[in-house]
């Protein structure tokens, strides 16, 4: 779905549907600060073979 989409769908909330639409956005960005996203995103960009984990290491550092 496109943010025009999206937009357009937002058009026809309630005020109501759109308060807890805006609520629901605001917790996100709590969750997920910027910079938190531009990190992680670096880190799943990131092409460099060295710095990768495998499954059984990912399983390890969790606990698993």
């Amino acid at each position: 779905m496109s943010i025009a989409e999206l937009k357009a769908e937002v058009a026809t909330l309630s005020r109501k549907e759109r308060k807890e639409l805006a609520d629901y956005l605001a917790q996100l960005e709590k969750l997920f600060p910027p910079e938190l996203v531009k990190e992680l995103t670096a880190k799943i960009n990131d092409k460099n073979p060295d710095r990768w984990l495998s499954l059984e290491e990912v399983k390890r550092r969790l606990g698993d």
